[in-house]
Parts: C-alpha cells; sequence; structure tokens
C-alpha cells in the first residue's frame, strides 16, 4: 500500500474506479505469474547485484500489491454485510483493515528491503480526547506510508489523510481511505472551487479517535525540487522567500492555507510536527534499487502542540508554520550533518 502524490494524474472517472476494482485481483494473478517467470533470470544476476535488489524489490511491489487487493477484497465484504455502511462497526472494521495492512507491508519491507523506522525521544500523540493533527516534512520513499503506521499501530488513532487526487487510481487505498474519511485533493487543472474546501468539511468532522495527516510540502522533497524551488523564486523576484528557501535546504516550502483551514474548522484539535529523515537522498525507482537493502533507517521525531497553544488566525498560523518549518530544517540538517542534538 502506497500514499504519495501523484501531481501529474488526475483523478479517474467513477466507472472506471469500478472497472479497475473489477479487474485488480486478476492483474495481480498476472503479475505474480511474471515475477515466478522472470525470477530464474534474475537470479542468473547475482554476480553484477549481489543483492538481489531487483529481485527484491520487485517481490516487495508484487506483496504490496496483494495487501492492495486484500483491501479491495475485504471493502466488498463489509459492503455486503452492511450494503448502507450502516453497521455499528463499520469504522471499527475499517481502521482494523488500515491497521493489519500497514503491519504486513512494513513487517515485510523491513525483511525484505531493510526498510525500518525507528522514533527519536518519546513521541507523544495528543492528550485523550482531542483529535490529532498531524503536519509532516515529505521526503523519502515510503515516509507517508510509516506515518500512516505509527499513528494506527503506536497511536490507536484512524488516519485520515489528505492526498492527491491521483491516488483514486489505486483501488485498495481510494476505497479504504474513502469509507474512513479521508480528502483526495483535486488536480490544479480540475479544481474550480478551492481547493482548500475539502480540507475544512474534513477537519469539521475530526473526532478524538481520529488523526489528520497533511503534507504542507504538497510535494516530496528532493535535492532536484528544492534547486527547481530555488530558482523559481530568484526568477519571479521574490528575494524574502527566496532567502528563506536558501537557509533551508532540507524542505520545500510549507503552504498554510491547508493548515489554517484546519486549525480554523478544528480548533480543539492537539498539533504533531513531524520530522524525519534516512531516505532523503533516495528519489526514483533507480535509486531505489541501488540502495537496496537499505542501511539507513528512517529515523522520525514528533513534537506535540496542545491545541491552545497553535493559533488559528490564518496569518497567525502562516507565521507558526514557518517557524516549525524552519524547525524540521535545522533538526534534519542535524541529524545528515552528524551534529548534536537540538
Amino acid at each position: 500500500m502506497r500514499i504519495s502524490s501523484l501531481p501529474s494524474l488526475g483523478a479517474p472517472p467513477l466507472w472506471l474506479r469500478m472497472v479497475l476494482q473489477g479487474l485488480y485481483p486478476l492483474f495481480g494473478i498476472v503479475m505474480s505469474l511474471v515475477l515466478l517467470l522472470i525470477t530464474p533470470f534474475l537470479l542468473l544476476l547475482w554476480p553484477w547485484d549481489r543483492h538481489l535488489s531487483i529481485l527484491r524489490c520487485l517481490f516487495l511491489t508484487v506483496y504490496v500489491m496483494w495487501e492492495d487487493i486484500g483491501l479491495v477484497v475485504e471493502c466488498w465484504y463489509l459492503r455486503l454485510r452492511s450494503p448502507r455502511g450502516t453497521s455499528p462497526t463499520w469504522d471499527e472494521d475499517h481502521f482494523a483493515l488500515i491497521k493489519q495492512a500497514l503491519h504486513n507491508v512494513l513487517f515485510t519491507a523491513k525483511r525484505v528491503v531493510g526498510f525500518h523506522v525507528e522514533i527519536e525521544g518519546e513521541l507523544t500523540v495528543g492528550r485523550p480526547g482531542h483529535p490529532l493533527v498531524v503536519i509532516s516534512r515529505h521526503a523519502g520513499p515510503a515516509d507517508s506510508l510509516a506515518i500512516a503506521w505509527l499513528l494506527a499501530s503506536t497511536a490507536g488513532r484512524v488516519p485520515r489523510v489528505i492526498l492527491a487526487d491521483a491516488m483514486l487510481w489505486d483501488p485498495g487505498i481510494a476505497m479504504v481511505l474513502q469509507r474512513v474519511g479521508s480528502y483526495f485533493v483535486p488536480s490544479r487543472s480540475g479544481a474550480g472551487d478551492d481547493r482548500t474546501k475539502g480540507v475544512a468539511d474534513l477537519a469539521a468532522t475530526l473526532s478524538a479517535k481520529d488523526a489528520l495527516l497533511i503534507f504542507p510540502e504538497g510535494r516530496n522533497w528532493t535535492r532536484d525540487r528544492h534547486e527547481d524551488q530555488v530558482r523559481d523564486l530568484r526568477a519571479k523576484g521574490e528575494a524574502d522567500r527566496l532567502a528563506t528557501a536558501v537557509a533551508r535546504p532540507w524542505v520545500l516550502e510549507a503552504r498554510s492555507r491547508g493548515v489554517a483551514a484546519i486549525r480554523e474548522h478544528a480548533p480543539d484539535a492537539d498539533v504533531l510536527v513531524i520530522a524525519h529523515t534516512g531516505l532523503d537522498m533516495i528519489s526514483g525507482p533507480a535509486a531505489v534499487i541501488r540502495n537496496v537493502p537499505f542501511r539507513n533507517r528512517l529515523l522520525i521525531r514528533g513534537r506535540t502542540y496542545r491545541s491552545e497553544d497553535v493559533p488559528t488566525d490564518p496569518d497567525e498560523v502562516a507565521d507558526w508554520l514557518e517557524a516549525r518549518w524552519g524547525e524540521v530544517n535545522y533538526w534534519v540538517d542535524n541529524r545528515i550533518s552528524g551534529r548534536d542534538h537540538l
């Protein structure tokens, strides 16, 4: 299961999503057979691929696909049990699906490609009786997956995610996240209305058991994207923003409108700000294969703020987020350069 940004691809129409759901198990069978057929040839590459990185990545890809197919089948089953979605255990059943799938994928990824998560210090996840808003840096492979796993398995909270509508192409992710109440942000080309309206509507429905996950950068950090951002700001003559971007090489600009909408409509939610590092430089399939098995862990640090300590005025939210993003960049820089802790 994957949760990430696919900004260049819009959402499929509803009829196509239904077709994809129906064909998904058949596609999984075909891909599994293909993997079985090419495995002997991949084993012959051992003199050049001593870690069998290609085979490991392909195996994990097919495994994740079957976990995703499992979500589709389980969602079908739950719909048959409760056609109108009125079962008293409807929410709990879908949360259990998410929690188990995330656990299975992280467990398998650790053993197959060495992907593992480590938490620095104590990770607090808000106070009982308060919803939680999670604001995270976005960088490296599967960071969003790991954070969702932490929220579901460690914190026991239902992850409600703000993600690109291109993820509606993924049948399992689309079905289960739509049912627990997530928001698929429409692509810019198709977003005639305010893109923050859906975020605000989602925030207004948060319950005490929920954790709303948002990546204010809007896309995965890479060195190339940061350099592109600096070039664009220089070309536009945005001196202040340029100076900030240059001083923060490990993050992209954080957009505050979504966070401000959440604060306005969920003012009682505690806020967890997450920084992480370890797999930052790995972007794209080729880079992933070159680095398998992963020798670095995904190191996560979280700091939680009480709801009353976080502003709700949009301008104040923007300033508050800027300050937090400076801290995130500083923490990442210290971990990468090996300097002392904050």
